[in-house]
Order: C-alpha cells, then sequence, then structure tokens
C-alpha cells in the first residue's frame, strides 16, 4: 500500500511533487482538477491516500474533500490539504471538512514524508480494524443464523394439539431473546395419566436453553431403564411419583462448580378419569389452582429448593381433587415480575386476572392472559422468559369414550394428538 493521488492544477507542482514521491518508493497517480480525481477514486480501488491542493479552479481541496468524504468507496481514504494558508481558521475549516491532516506547503520534503508515513500508518491500523470488524460480523451473523435454527427448532418441540377428550390445554411460550431457559410441555404417561411439567433454568441465552433443551429429553423417555418418569418392574409399569422424579432431575443436573445452572420447575401428574393431581414445586412459583364451580382461583405450592443446587435434597409433594372444568396454570416468573412503574404483576395480580378468564375459550385463555399483562405493562417486551399452561379438567370420560391421547410423533414422544 504505497499508492497517493496528487492533486493539484499546477502542472509543475505536480511533476515536482511526482518525482519527489517516487524517489522515497510511492506509486503516484495526479490528477489536475477535483472532478477528474474522484473519478480516479472511483476506478482504482488501491489507492487510499490523497494528497491534495487547497486552491484550485471550479473544485477547490475542501470542497474535493467534503464530497469524496460524503461518498461510499468502500475504504477509508486518508485527506491531506496542501495550502499556503496555515492560519488558525484555515486549520480548523479543513479539518472540519474532514481532512485528516493539514500541510503547509512551505514544509520541508522530509516532513511531508513522515506526516504522509503516520497517514499511512493510520490507513494500516484502520485496514486492520476493517477486516477484523468484517470477520467479527460474519461470525455474528453465522451466530445469529444457528440462534435462529435453534429457536425453531425450540418452537417444533412445543405441543401441537391442545384438545383431547379429558383434558384441554392452553399455552404460550415467549422468550426474552431468541432462544430462553422456559421449557414446558406434557405427555402421555399411560391410558389415563398425563404428566405436565413448565421449568425455568437461570439465566438466559445458549446455556439455559440447552439445559432446558436436555431436561425436556430426560423427562420425555417414558420406557426402559433411562424413564424417570416411569418404573418398570417386569411386565408391570408404575408411574413414578413427581416429588421422585425431580429429585432425579436434581441428581442428574447437580452443578459441578465450573457450571453454576440450576432451574426451578413444576411436574405434575393429573388422573384424567379422577381428577387427582399429584404435583411438586421445585423453586418454581406456586400453581394457580382455578374452581369452575365458583370461579374462584386459589395459589398452591411448596417450600422446595431449585433444582440442580444442592445435594441429597427431599422434595414434598402434593396431591388435589380437581372438579370438572376446574383449571390449573403453570407459569414462569417472567409474568409476575413484569413491571410498570416500578411495580410488579405479582402472584396475587395473576391468580386475581385468572378469574377473569373464564369467558374465554380455553384455548385462548393463555394467550389472552398475556395480552392483559402486556397491557398492563405498556409494553409487548418482557425482560425475562415467559411461559404460560394451562389445564382444564372436562371431568371423566363416558361410556366407550376414552381419553386418546396419541403421540405427535416418535421423535417428540412427549407430545401428543
Amino acid at each position: 500500500m504505497k499508492d497517493i493521488l496528487v492533486v493539484d492544477d499546477n502542472p509543475m507542482t505536480l511533476l515536482y511533487m511526482s518525482s519527489v514521491l517516487k524517489k522515497r518508493g510511492y506509486v503516484v497517480h495526479t490528477s489536475t482538477s477535483g472532478g477528474d480525481a474522484l473519478d480516479i477514486l472511483s476506478t482504482s480501488n488501491e489507492i487510499q491516500f490523497v494528497l491534495s491542493d487547497w486552491v484550485m479552479p471550479g473544485m477547490d481541496g475542501l470542497e474535493l474533500c467534503k464530497i469524496l468524504k460524503s461518498r461510499d468507496y468502500h475504504r477509508y481514504i486518508f485527506f491531506v490539504l496542501l495550502s499556503s494558508n496555515s492560519d488558525e481558521t484555515s486549520v480548523i475549516n479543513g479539518i472540519v471538512t474532514g481532512a485528516d491532516d493539514f500541510v503547509d506547503k512551505k514544509t520541508s520534503v522530509d516532513e511531508l514524508e513522515a506526516r504522509i508515513q503516520a497517514g499511512f500508518r493510520t490507513l494500516t491500523l484502520h485496514n486492520e480494524l476493517t477486516e477484523k470488524n468484517a470477520k467479527l460480523d460474519k461470525a455474528y451473523d453465522l451466530i445469529m443464523r444457528d440462534l435462529d435454527s435453534a429457536s425453531d427448532l425450540i418452537k417444533h418441540l412445543l405441543p401441537k394439539s391442545r384438545s383431547f377428550t379429558c383434558v384441554e390445554l392452553s399455552y404460550i411460550s415467549i422468550p426474552s431473546a431468541q432462544i430462553g431457559g422456559d421449557m414446558l410441555g406434557y405427555m402421555q404417561l399411560d391410558e389415563d395419566h398425563i404428566a405436565f411439567y413448565l421449568l425455568d433454568v437461570a439465566g438466559h441465552g445458549v446455556s439455559s436453553a440447552l439445559m432446558s433443551f436436555s431436561v425436556q429429553t430426560s423427562l420425555s423417555i417414558t420406557t426402559g431403564d433411562a424413564s424417570i418418569v416411569i418404573r418398570e418392574k417386569g411386565d408391570a409399569k408404575e408411574i413414578v411419583p413427581p416429588e421422585e422424579v425431580v429429585s432425579k432431575l436434581n441428581s442428574m443436573y447437580m452443578s459441578d462448580g465450573s457450571n453454576i445452572l440450576y432451574f426451578t420447575m413444576i411436574y405434575a401428574v393429573l388422573n384424567t378419569q379422577t381428577g387427582l393431581m399429584s404435583y411438586c414445586c421445585a423453586g418454581h412459583p406456586p400453581l394457580v389452582w382455578y374452581h369452575g364451580k365458583n370461579q374462584h382461583a386459589e395459589l398452591i405450592g411448596h417450600n422446595n429448593f431449585v433444582v440442580g443446587a444442592f445435594d441429597e435434597i427431599e422434595y414434598q409433594s402434593s396431591i388435589i381433587q380437581l372438579d370438572p372444568n376446574d383449571k390449573v396454570w403453570f407459569y414462569s416468573d417472567g409474568i409476575t415480575e413484569a413491571e410498570s412503574g416500578g411495580a410488579r404483576f405479582t402472584e396475587e395480580g395473576l391468580k386475581n386476572t385468572i378469574e377473569t378468564l373464564n369467558i374465554y375459550p380455553v384455548r385462548q385463555q393463555a394467550e389472552v392472559l398475556v395480552d392483559k399483562v402486556k397491557h398492563w405493562q405498556q409494553s409487548d417486551c418482557f425482560e425475562d422468559d415467559v411461559s404460560v399452561l394451562t389445564a382444564e379438567w372436562k371431568g371423566p370420560s363416558k361410556g366407550e369414550t376414552q381419553c386418546n391421547m396419541k403421540l405427535v410423533n416418535k421423535a417428540t414422544a412427549q407430545f401428543f394428538k
């Protein structure tokens, strides 16, 4: 990189400058006008250094600098103004216009070369930075494409169908970034039992999303020795109680010190014929139990520890008896910690809002709830991941009709149609 464009309307000055600079090892291009100089710069991509006289007929050096700096040549061009006007006002005008340096025409050749060398050093640094930024932009684009793909994959893992013979469901999942640490789902354990889960991994981003995906995978295995939700004893199968499922997850995902990731969760099992539901809350916000008969909601939960932070923890569970048309709401704290004017939406606010949703179809209620929180906080964006899942028990099946929750596909065996 030794190319210099010298611009001067005086042929003798051009000849002299060219001779001096060529002897110093530079490749010199010349132009007698500003317009011609702009044409040369448009076709000669190797030129990144311009040495221009200030006073020229037509387009002077100041105007040339202004136009040059306003155009995109896909490279940085270092511009030096040459002038016999070395007063402070002239220097300021030149710098304000965009000139990188200002040199008095009476300056010695040695000083001029030193200024040129300094300019080329600046260009080298700028070009290196530009190249590094281009590589970073390329890497960033690749990461964003990967994150988009990961986000699409996680969306495919969410349940596909929301209405069954005995249970009707509604859910919504909104990550605060491209991918989040929340995960929700449900799976058929046997002919009469459905399991529901919602978990929230601490933090955001790739590591949290990977853990939530891993936990979801662990929960989805319903056959064989690897299953933590169904225990096989010979030909018989036994559903593992929620507290044992959470305890096993705690052992599996115990932090090793180098990876301080933990998660909160709710895991519940519903008998679709009796309405009995056992559940375990592990460091998670309480469930909201909506009673269809009196249209009243209550908060129920446990003071269990989070999962993956402490070893040898005993988790508690409870059993509730649902009546037909009762609903159970699972949610992450992104919804209750939404803020407006310094106030939080809170669990009590959530419970009160849920009591107003019975006028909407069940399959719309999760989305309506989130819309109401958005309206309350006067923003469509949440600071944290938001996940909501509600399940309404319709009552036991009658006659020959049975709960039929077929698997969506073999790859995602925890979800059904």
